[in-house]
């Protein structure tokens, strides 16, 4: 009886502390903290003052916003512990999987898509091609992304901020790392060297490789920085895209290149314009920045942006160059940087996502 009564209390007492154990858990789980490297002196204002600063960014309103005090206060942020919030996370990546669903729906493949179906194009929406046999057999069989996210995720820029930044090392460390419109990788000590996918803008097929007419091996000489990386174009976004995405296709086919190509859907990327409409953003269209930040949301557990500054003036106030590798501007009317950078100080805050700035020593 004795021996009975006292394997009754020791299931209890390993039951209280399973208990106790799962809601430590659940409690830390919820909360991760980003754990600066031992050189990362800069983290010196107190939780306090950092919390009020959250507050005042996430309580801000799009249309109300001054541009150089949300600069300040996210470079403060700076010196402050970031913490990856699970639930807010959570929350973001079931509203983007509901609406969007990057995992199956990034991307055209042969599984969501068939011969004969017709795709409608992005902007030419009066405009529709037809999924023909020759089409059909550039696509991926299947999403490249495995249902399994990863756990972190660096989202390289292309801002002038990354310059000097040092974060080469920071961003190579994560398990996935994204990168836009073929960028020069001479830079190792501030972007690093890894790549899992980078997207092409057709416009620099045209401006820097003849539209693959003429210049195809200096296009695949450069591709080795990329490594393996899968490529993402627009193909469907204008009729004119058309052309010169699947002619990357073919030239890859033709050199026996280790890289492959892949074509966004333009219907992914119209219900994610929907959805960031209905949460205030009024742009023509969404930059290739927003439309990879909202896919690493849903594919990543930890995101880190790089290189994500819309400014002509860093944090300190000095003048920087567009982007690491040059100063040219873009056309105006097409994008609204500074407002989907609001966007992305209001998720540093919430914990969702976390923005570098400045450097990473």
């Amino acid at each position: 009886m004795a021996y009975k009564r006292c394997r009754i209390m020791n299931l209890i007492i390993i039951s209280i502390l399973f208990v106790a154990f799962y809601s430590f858990y659940r409690i830390i789980s919820d909360r991760v903290c980003y754990c600066p490297r031992a050189h990362d002196q800069s983290l010196s204002l107190p939780e306090e003052s950092c919390q009020q600063i959250r507050n005042s960014i996430i309580l801000t309103k799009l249309k109300n916003y001054n541009k150089t005090f949300l600069m300040e206060q996210i470079n403060e942020l700076q010196s402050c512990q970031w913490l990856v919030t699970g639930h807010a996370l959570k929350a973001i990546r079931s509203e983007l999987r509901a609406c969007c669903n990057a995992g199956s729906n990034l991307l055209v493949t042969q599984a969501n898509t068939h011969i004969g179906d017709y795709i409608t194009y992005g902007t030419n929406r009066d405009k529709r091609i037809e999924v023909t046999e020759n089409i059909h057999e550039m696509l991926p069989k299947v999403s490249p992304f495995p249902d399994k996210p990863f756990r972190r995720c660096s989202v390289v820029g292309n801002g002038g901020i990354l310059l000097n930044s040092g974060c080469g090392s920071d961003i190579d460390q994560a398990d996935f790392v994204f990168r836009f419109n073929l960028p020069p990788m001479n830079y190792a000590g501030d972007i690093g060297t890894k790549t899992d996918l980078v997207t092409a803008n057709p416009s620099i097929l045209h401006t820097s490789y003849s539209k693959l007419d003429e210049e195809r091996k200096p296009f695949i000489d450069d591709l080795k920085a990329y490594k393996s990386a899968l490529i993402v174009m627009p193909a469907f976004s204008f009729t004119s895209n058309v052309d010169v995405s699947f002619k990357v296709f073919h030239t890859l086919q033709d050199f026996e290149s280790q890289q492959k190509v892949a074509y966004f859907h333009p219907d992914y990327l119209k219900n994610l314009a929907l959805y960031w409409i209905n949460k205030g953003l009024t742009a023509r269209r969404l930059s290739s920045g927003l439309i990879i930040v909202s896919t690493a949301l849903e594919l990543c557990d930890e995101v880190t942006l790089y290189g994500f500054w819309p400014f002509s003036r860093g944090a300190t106030g000095k003048p920087i160059s567009h982007r690491y590798y040059d100063n040219k501007v873009p056309k105006p009317g097409f994008h609204s940087m500074p407002d989907e950078f609001f966007f992305y100080t209001q998720m540093h805050s919430k914990g969702i996502l976390r923005l570098k700035i400045g450097t990473c020593y």
